[in-house]
């Protein structure tokens, strides 16, 4: 207890001086703070929820650095990729100027194939110096016009002598009907090509043959005791006289014994009077393989498709077709001019027939044995009239043996079915439409490996090298969402919402991308499909990241929002209001000064008592 005494005024002014000077510290922290509530004193209910707040908001920010890294982590994916398509997009021009600069070879390449007994041929000299040297293989080299052989004759080959186009040693570009051979003529029993030797091969070449005789001539002819020629993938065109007259026109004919082997694809179109496409003669024969496609087309009348006669054959194996036009054109026919001839069908021929007159026809002798039709059963034939197609097979053994020397025996789509057991079937493919096919569709040629071809595909495959380097180094922070890394963002305290994002694997061997090995055009186009497709699975995989990008983006703003949003929600339960608190503290020295005076005037009156000792 205090020994001074103090009068009630004074005691009143000073415990307001006290309170004043209380409310001026409190003003002060807050004006030095800028904080209404410095501690749970201040304020528990505020204090703990804006700490509360405050704290969520940290968490939070926490999180808004993990989902920047994870952006960063996408962003690093994405430069990859943009950089990888531009990659793709090189190695697709270097590709391209490949395939659109592929031609027919030098004529050095196909040297080196035939080797020194052959000979690459251009010109009509050449051909003619290589056929009568006896060179082995000759290559024609472009297109040769031999001229007019009615004085020198056409090629004799020699024993063994294969005569082919640059497409007999594979497909090249621009190769098709590249090797050609064409003449005039004008002479009886003349042949553009005259086989006497065994072994012979005429193959991959355009034959165009124009014969002006009034009497008979031949494209290519056989014949000789035992000598037999092999004929496949030729396209051939031949023209001549419209005069009428008894001698046949042929564009092969084998001749006395001789036999023939027809290949592959074979186009045979002949005009003229008596213009036959195959023709078997005297004791000859002519098989048609079951690999081979033959299309005949007659324009002339009396012209036939297949023609035997005098003790010859003809076997058919594989698909025939054939198409006349004018009178007297009969598809396939047995001579009646002689006797002992012989069509044979194997179960395995499919021949479709669109003829003037009737179809197969196995003509009367001429009293020296019997001509003879044979077709087996299974094998197919389809007979045109009046615009209609009947496809029939064969059910069972067929055989005609005329000999008669007067009736002619035919089979038309008209008795067929009464001549033959047969039943009808399904359309097929003819010969025709699978050579067409053949020569539309995209062919795998060979790509010869120059400096230049071998240029590009080193360039090729060191972009493509390059490509693979960069999916690598796309990596942030040890993870790589380009080698099939996963990234798992995180965007609330309890970790219970989250991104997975899922990496792609968009390396070479994962999206398919294979070094170039250029050998043929089909490697080429190969190359560009891996290129395409692998275009699109890195716009596919940009996409996928693309979307992740977008979520984490809008999740990170949001987060970014929400933090504001707590803070700012603290901030309202803390923070004083400086306007305020600065009124207050001027508020509050008024009122010192004014408690200061009311004390002064307190303690006058104690001074007006010591005046009166």
């Amino acid at each position: 207890m205090s020994d001074i005494s103090l009068t009630a005024s004074m005691r009143s002014n000073l415990l307001s001086l006290q309170q004043i000077s209380k409310l001026q510290d409190q003003t002060q922290l807050r004006l030095s703070t800028g904080l209404k509530v410095n501690s749970a004193i201040d304020n528990p209910s505020s204090y703990y929820t804006a700490s509360s707040l405050t704290n969520r908001a940290d968490d939070l920010s926490a999180l808004l650095d993990a989902m920047s890294q994870g952006i960063q982590t996408i962003k690093a994916a994405t430069e990859g990729i943009e950089t990888a398509e531009e990659l793709i997009k090189q190695m697709k021009a270097i590709a391209e100027q490949v395939s659109s600069g592929s031609v027919v070879p030098e004529k050095s390449y196909f040297e080196k194939l035939v080797g020194e007994n052959g000979a690459v041929v251009s010109t009509a000299d050449e051909l003619r110096a290589a056929v009568t040297s006896g060179k082995e293989t000759i290559c024609v080299y472009g297109n040769i016009d031999l001229g007019d052989i009615s004085a020198t004759g056409g090629l004799k080959l020699q024993e063994n002598q294969k005569l082919v186009g640059v497409n007999y040693f594979g497909n090249f570009s621009g190769g098709e009907g590249f090797s050609g051979i064409s003449a005039t003529d004008s002479v009886y029993s003349h042949a553009m090509i005259s086989i006497a030797k065994n072994g012979c091969l005429v193959s991959d070449l355009s034959l165009n043959y124009e014969n002006s005789t009034t009497d008979e001539a031949y494209l290519i002819r056989v014949q000789g005791t035992g000598v037999v020629a092999d004929l496949q993938n030729l396209d051939i065109k031949a023209s001549f006289s419209d005069v009428v007259q008894e001698r046949n026109r042929s564009v092969i004919v084998s001749y006395n014994t001789a036999t023939i082997n027809i290949k592959g694809d074979m186009n045979i179109e002949v005009s003229g009077y008596r213009g036959i496409g195959i023709h078997s003669y005297n004791k000859s024969t002519i098989n048609i393989s079951q690999e081979a496609n033959v299309n005949i087309k007659t324009s002339g009348s009396n012209g036939w498709g297949i023609y035997v006669l005098s003790n010859a054959s003809v076997n058919i194996l594989g698909k025939i077709n054939i198409k006349t036009f004018k009178d007297g054109s009969y598809g396939i026919i047995n001579s009646s001019y002689s006797s002992g001839n012989n069509i044979y069908i194997s179960s395995t021929a499919q021949i479709h027939l669109n003829t003037f007159n009737e179809s197969l026809c196995n003509n009367y002798n001429g009293g020296n044995g019997n001509n003879i039709l044979e077709i087996t059963s299974g094998a197919k034939i389809a007979i045109e009239k009046n615009g209609n197609t009947k496809w029939y097979e064969v059910k069972e053994d067929y055989k005609d043996e005329n000999n008669s020397t007067t009736k002619i025996n035919t089979i038309s789509a008209d008795n067929i079915e009464t001549v033959m057991k047969v039943a009808e079937t399904s359309s097929w493919k003819t010969a025709k439409e699978i050579i067409e096919e053949k020569s539309n569709e995209e062919k795998d040629y060979i790509l010869i490996q120059d400096d230049e071809i071998l240029s590009y595909q080193k360039q090729f495959n060191a972009a493509l090298s390059q490509y693979d380097m960069l999916i690598k180094d796309s990596a942030y922070k040890g993870i790589n969402l380009l080698q099939e890394d996963n990234l798992k963002v995180n965007f609330n305290e309890d970790k219970s919402a989250n991104l997975l994002v899922k990496g792609v694997d968009v390396t070479s061997e994962s999206i398919g991308l294979l070094a170039a090995d250029w050998t043929s055009s089909k490697a080429v186009q190969t190359s560009l499909d891996q290129v395409l497709n692998a275009q699109d699975k890195l716009r596919s995989a940009s996409t996928q990241l693309g979307n992740y990008y977008s979520i984490i983006t809008t999740r990170d703003e949001f987060t970014e929002n929400l933090i504001n949003v707590l803070e700012e929600g603290a901030d309202k339960l803390t923070l004083a209001d400086m306007n305020e608190e600065s009124a207050n503290m001027l508020s509050l020295q008024t009122r010192q000064q004014l408690a200061i005076n009311s004390l002064s005037l307190a303690s006058q009156a104690s001074q007006a008592v010591l005046r009166l000792f």
